[in-house]
């Protein structure tokens, strides 16, 4: 069995975006060298929307990749960054990534909320409407299967 973590953040202004965006690629660079990571991918979709799926050999994989540099610094910003954010966990069977539709039908059914300082009125509510623009995916492999 296989550990999904998924992510559901949405930037609140734009301003904060050039922050976020250095702090993503930071962690996407990090999480290829990950042990225990068999492969994500991330979407940017509509509204500074950002969606992210990651398998994992086990939760500890997912939970020491959480708790290091620069994931947990990123976290610190999140709730000035955001004023949506969301995830969920389950167990799989394959090894890869989970497709957006299910992404977004477990955000929604096991989900929990993160903590943000100014949230949408979505965020309360977790009324939060599917990922629409697919064609900004991005495949992120583990550096151990590339």
């Amino acid at each position: 069995m296989y550990f999904v973590s998924v992510t559901r953040l949405r930037v609140r202004s734009i301003r904060f975006l050039p922050a976020f965006l250095l702090a993503n690629g930071g962690i996407v660079r990090y999480i290829k060298t990950v042990n225990g990571f068999a492969g994500g991918m991330e979407l940017l979709d509509k509204n500074l929307t950002f969606w992210t799926a990651t398998v994992w050999h086990s939760e500890a994989d997912m939970k020491a990749f959480r708790s290091g540099e620069p994931h947990k610094k990123a976290m610190r910003n999140l709730p000035h960054w955001c004023d949506e954010a969301a995830y969920a966990h389950w167990q799989q069977q394959e090894n890869t990534p989970p497709d957006w539709d299910i992404v977004h039908e477990m955000l929604l059914a096991e989900g929990r909320l993160s903590k943000v300082k100014y949230p949408s009125i979505q965020q309360g509510v977790m009324a939060y409407p599917p990922p629409k623009w697919r064609k900004t995916q991005r495949i992120l492999a583990s550096k151990a299967l590339a």
